[in-house]
Formats: structure tokens, sequence, C-alpha cells
């Protein structure tokens, strides 16, 4: 039987829904560079933490430097499910996790994408998308809040579409989306956003309705970005890091780097071309929100997969209204699928076989976490037990091995707790003031130093009287001092179990 060109599109939009979520599972799960961070040791042990004690911690329990500070875990529930997930299946449980967050990201935006552009563009959107994303696909709860995010800015979207407010219900997210990142705050502001976007195109006779609708789902949002164990400190968080003099020290928030050719810029200049081949029109309120957008990806290279998220998504209309305006938005998609599903079958069968054999292979396959620039397994592997509970002094992307293995670190990407004052101190430390490295020395009498090859310090513990390399690899060096204190170790930390 022959089938009409209204199954074949069908068709191909099925093929297209499932290929965009499949193709982000399998490069997720099977490559291991989401491993390479060296923060994924610390969320990890904040979970392990938040089980052994059944409450989130509230005080610093991993450093020497800063035991007992206040710290609140504000990304707690990402640590949770990190922590089970690796629990459960180790390494490649953690990759799972991470692939599914990515695939129900793709999900998401392919089936929005299809609203409003061909397979074959919308296509092109996710694979200008992914370029973006690339650089930030590591195992850290913003991984898990960039479905939560994309969720979110497309429930606001069909709710301006249809011209209501969103559902009070979609609250919810909002609780779940505070207590796992704390880009919850932009969420809030997309909504304060679009709830604009509705008062400007109401009739004037519906404007207080509008601000009624919209303004108890805002506050019904805010009330739940406020039910965190932070509370009010954690709504304010995000303010108080962007404010941190530490942050030029810290290369996911140096600005964009325009020097060479980056993923990041030839995103930029495709879209601009897209934008201006066949003139695009953006509403008034939206442009501004990407303006916006563009602005804190400029300022941060690591708000870039923010903008390619909102990019995607904000865009999509306007540029298939300009590209291909007949017949938008395009048919639903699950209705037609669930009444074809028997012609469907084989297809989706093929599908569920596919996310079967990556979460097959993921889980059979034997896998544990690479040595990498961040990561210096064998390193740290071939510390003397005796040593481990002396005071080490670390480079920075190194501190989250260390918690993960129970030892307390000097320092470790948990930055913001540190303070400005102390993470300035350590960076002009590391890139070879003697005098400070004596005074921190004296200070803190370390017993061991766990370095970058090229880091300054290292050059000069070579030659410091009273210290002896006892380890080398490309990817770390360890010195033992002959004058370390045994007397008073900083007390002992523990492995993720």
């Amino acid at each position: 039987m022959r089938r009409s060109s209204g199954d074949v599109a069908n068709m191909t939009d099925v093929m297209f829904v499932l290929l965009a979520p499949f193709t982000a599972l399998a490069f997720m799960v099977v490559f291991s560079t989401a491993l390479r961070d060296g923060d994924t040791g610390w969320h990890l042990a904040t979970g392990a933490w938040i089980v052994s004690h059944g409450a989130v911690p509230h005080s610093d329990p991993f450093s020497f430097t800063a035991a007992g500070r206040p710290w609140i875990a504000h990304e707690w529930l990402s640590e949770l499910a990190m922590y089970g997930a690796f629990r459960a299946g180790g390494w490649s449980g953690l990759m799972l996790l991470f692939g599914t967050a990515l695939a129900a990201l793709y999900t998401q935006i392919a089936l929005h994408l299809r609203r409003w552009q061909a397979p074959g563009a919308a296509s092109i959107v996710l694979i200008y998308m992914s370029i973006g994303l690339m650089p930030s696909l590591l195992a850290r709860p913003h991984m898990l809040a960039l479905p939560i995010l994309a969720g979110w800015l497309i429930a606001l979207m069909r709710a301006r579409e249809q011209g209501r407010a969103p559902s009070l219900w979609l609250a919810a997210l909002m609780l779940v989306w505070a207590n796992a990142h704390g880009s919850f705050v932009f969420g809030l502001a997309l909504a304060a956003v679009f709830a604009l976007e509705a008062l400007i195109e109401a009739a004037p006779a519906r404007r207080l309705d509008v601000v009624i609708r919209w303004g108890a789902f805002g506050l019904l949002s805010l009330l739940a970005g406020l039910a965190t164990p932070g509370g009010l400190e954690g709504l304010l968080y995000p303010f108080y890091v962007n404010r941190l003099a530490l942050l030029p020290l810290i290369s996911e928030w140096h600005p964009a780097n325009f020097g060479g050719v980056s993923g990041f810029e030839v995103v930029l200049l495709s879209t601009l071309f897209f934008l201006l081949y066949r003139p695009t029109r953006i509403p008034f309120v939206r442009l501004l929100l990407l303006l916006g957008v563009l602005h804190l990806a400029l300022e941060h290279m690591r708000q870039q997969i923010v903008l390619m998220v909102v990019g995607a998504l904000v865009l999509a209309e306007p540029l298939g209204r300009a590209w291909h305006a007949d017949g938008l938005p395009r048919p639903a998609f699950f209705a037609p699928v669930w009444r074809d599903r028997r012609a469907l079958a084989p297809i989706l069968a093929v599908g569920l076989a596919m996310f079967a054999s990556v979460v097959g292979y993921r889980l059979l396959t034997p896998f544990e976490r690479p040595d990498s620039y961040g990561v210096p397994i064998a390193a740290v592997d071939h510390v003397p037990q005796a040593l481990r509970h002396q005071p080490v002094f670390n480079e920075y992307s190194f501190g989250g091995l260390l918690i993960f293995h129970g030892i307390r670190a000097y320092i470790d990407g948990r930055s913001d707790m540190y303070g400005d004052a102390f993470t300035q101190n350590y960076s002009k430390v590391v890139n070879g003031d003697v005098a400070r490295w004596h005074a921190a020395e004296t200070k803190w009498k370390f017993g061991w130093t766990l370095l970058r090859p090229d880091n300054p310090l290292v050059a000069i513990l070579d030659k410091e009287a009273g210290w002896r390399r006892i380890y080398a690899d490309k990817w770390a060096v360890i010195h033992v001092s002959d004058r370390a204190s045994p007397s008073a170790p900083p007390p002992p930390a523990h492995a993720i179990p």
C-alpha cells in the first residue's frame, strides 16, 4: 500500500524525535570526557555526606582550611541524584544519569523545533546547539538543570501562545529546580519576561486579569524558589557569586574569547546568517531577552550553554516563519503517533532497542574514570596512606578528586565559600610568589603538594630545601616535605563508599 505524503512526513518526524535524544544519550555515555572535571568529586562527596547524615551540610566538611565555615550545598538535590546513580552503577551509572538528562533536553527541544521547522532545518539547529554545548558537557549539576530550563521555557511560551498564564502546577518544577541548581533564578527572570510580554500585548480591558494570573504564578514560583535549605540566601546566591573578585581566576568565568575561531563564534555567525539572509521578525520582548542572554554569554563563558538552549527555543518560531511560513505551527505530534501506533510499531521498536543497546553497553562494558587535566587519578593513587592525613597544598582543580578519596583539600571548586582573599592569595602562591608560599607553609605545615607539572611552584619546590619529588606524570607532580609536622594533621574525611 502506498503511503500518503502526510504519513511520510509523520514518519520523518518520528525518526527525527527519536534520533535527536538517542544521539545525545549515545554521545554522553560512550565518551568519558564528561568526567574530566575535578568538581565531580566534591559533588559526589556532598551527596554521600547527605545520605550519611540525613541532612544538607550547613558548614564545610571537606577542607582543612575552611573546616566549619558556613557553607550550604545549594545544589543538594542534583548531588543526591549523582551519588545515587554512582552508588547504583559506578561511573557507568553516573554517565547514564547525565546521558538521560541530555536526552531529555534534546527530546524537548526536538519536539518544539518540529512545530516550527521541517526536520532538516531543525536538525541544523540541533547541530549548532550541540557545538555550543560541547565544552560544558561535564558531570556536574548544571547538566541536570538544562532539561528543567528547557521545559520551563517551553511551558512559558506555550502559555503565551494560548493567551493564558502558566498553570500554577508549573511552580512545582521551580521547587525542583531551586534545589538542583542556582540557575533557577534565571527561571524566575524568564517568568517575569513573559509576564511583561503578556501585559504589553494584552488588550486594556484584560490587563488586570493578566496581572492577577501571571502575578499569582510568579508569586508561587518565588515561594517555591525560597523553599530550599538556603532560603533567601539561596535566592541571592547567584548574585553573590557574580560579584566575587576572584572570578577572573577561574577559566569558566572568563569572558568569551574571540582570539581564534571557536565553536561559540561559529554558532553566533551562523545564527546571524540565517537571521539576516531572510529578514526575521523577533517580538520586541523576546529580542530583549535574547540580547540579555547574549550579554551574559559574552561576559562569562559558562553562560553560553544558557544562550544555546534559550536561543534554539526562542528563535524556532521566528526562523520557521521567515524560512517556511505556510502551515505553521505544524500539526500535533503525539496524537497522530498514537493514532498510527500500529503502523509505527516497527520504527518505535527499533528506537527502543537502540536506547536499550546504549544503556546495556554502558552497564555491561567495564569502565573506569580516566586520568585527565583536572583529575590526576594515578597520582592520587600513589600517595602513601600515611601521607593522606597530612595537610596538602593542592591545585585548585584537583580538590574535588582529593575530597572524593577522603583527603581534606586546601582548596577546591567551592571558591565562593573560600572567598576572595583566600583564593586570590592561593593564585599568587601557585604562580610563584615565594614569600606567600613560605607564609602559607608556616601557617598550615604542609606535608605534601599535588600540582600540575607546568605550575611555577613545582620548579620552586624542586629546588626548595626540605622538599623532594616522589611522583610525576603528565598530569600531576607530588612533592613531600621532610619537615612535615605529624602532630597536627587535619581531621580525616571519609572516602566515597
